[in-house]
């Protein structure tokens, strides 16, 4: 390490002081000057040196700080902060996921809850294997209704189960002509035959009376609601048609209600009345323009509704030709197949 201005000047001294001692000669004098000069600056650099080292920061000393309560609590509670901070960056980016979900909420309170309330019922009518595919079937219905709605771009409720009522969806919007209503109106006993004959399959696959007897039923509720008249799917189907079909639709429903009695059928025959009235009064040229439809339309309509009303006879057929090799007496209300 080099030698400090002190040092430098405390040798020069040593080397003249001794150099005095062994002559004593005239130059002694210059040698004792010369001492003198050394000594005063050593001492005027000492100093110097001792001025920048007072200018250096000197760290002040702290006495150790007692701890209070207050930051033992603190350090107690600094991993659940941390914790906390932690959580509400998850919950922060799981926002994007669950409000989505919230928005949904409503919908799956309003169909789920009503559809189990449906099951349960029927579960303790028929048992729960019955009761939750009969239930299903029914949303396979509803849910053909709300495809072609949608398809159309008309604004639909999410399904509603009413038991022994059967299901339905609320159109917040109106078709806007007779072709969009009997096209909504036809799109739930097309995609409700099909579930229905998913059933009958499965059933012959694996010998199951259980699924045929669903199959049974299906068909047999899309046939029904196949009635032109009303607030059935068949009086929106023949808009396309012709309206005066709601009268052998009528008449077949008094038929039905007088043979089979049923609150049901009666309360349709009553929901009815106000389009069976609408027959016999004059159109408003509104109402005209809304059921004015194309030829092409009209056969297309007539085609798919005479033809589903055969398909779903012939179906309704087999399936009570497998259900007697089983030994599932007709009208059974499902209870033969339980107990099997």
């Amino acid at each position: 390490m080099e030698p400090t201005g002190a040092e430098r000047h405390g040798r020069e001294a040593r080397r003249v002081s001794s150099l005095a001692r062994t002559n004593q000669t005239p130059y002694n004098f210059w040698l004792t000057q010369r001492i003198a000069d050394l000594r005063f600056n050593d001492l005027r650099i000492n100093v110097r040196e001792a001025m920048n080292l007072q200018t250096e920061p000197i760290e002040e000393y702290k006495a150790p700080s007692e701890e209070t309560a207050w930051s033992r609590v603190k350090k107690a509670f600094a991993p659940l902060g941390v914790i906390g901070v932690l959580i509400a960056k998850f919950f922060a980016k799981l926002k994007f996921v669950l409000l989505p979900l919230l928005k949904f909420l409503p919908i799956l309170l309003k169909s789920g809850g009503t559809m189990l309330l449906m099951i349960w019922i029927y579960t303790r009518m028929w048992g729960w294997q019955f009761a939750l595919g009969f239930v299903l079937l029914l949303l396979v219905h509803e849910t053909g209704h709300l495809l072609v709605a949608k398809k159309f771009g008309l604004k639909v409720g999410a399904p509603v189960f009413i038991p022994f009522m059967g299901a339905f969806i609320a159109l917040k919007e109106a078709p806007r002509n007779a072709w969009m209503e009997a096209c909504v109106g036809i799109g739930g006993p097309i995609l409700g035959s099909l579930g229905a004959l998913v059933c009958n399959v499965l059933g012959e696959l694996f010998a199951a009376p259980l699924f045929i007897a669903l199959a049974w039923f299906g068909y047999f509720l899309n046939l029904f609601n196949l009635t032109p008249v009303g607030m059935l799917d068949g009086g929106r189907i023949v808009t396309a048609l012709s309206r005066w079909l709601w009268l052998p639709g009528f008449a077949l429903l008094l038929w039905f209600g007088w043979k089979y009695p049923n609150f049901i059928i009666w309360l349709i025959v009553l929901l009815s009345l106000p389009r069976i009235y609408s027959l016999f009064r004059k159109r408003t040229e509104e109402e005209q323009r809304y059921f004015e439809v194309t030829p092409t339309q009209r056969w297309t309509m007539s085609i798919l509704y005479f033809g589903l009303i055969a398909i779903l006879l012939f179906g309704m057929h087999v399936a009570q030709q497998d259900l007697n090799k089983y030994g599932v007496r007709s009208h059974g209300h499902g209870r033969d197949t339980i107990v099997q």
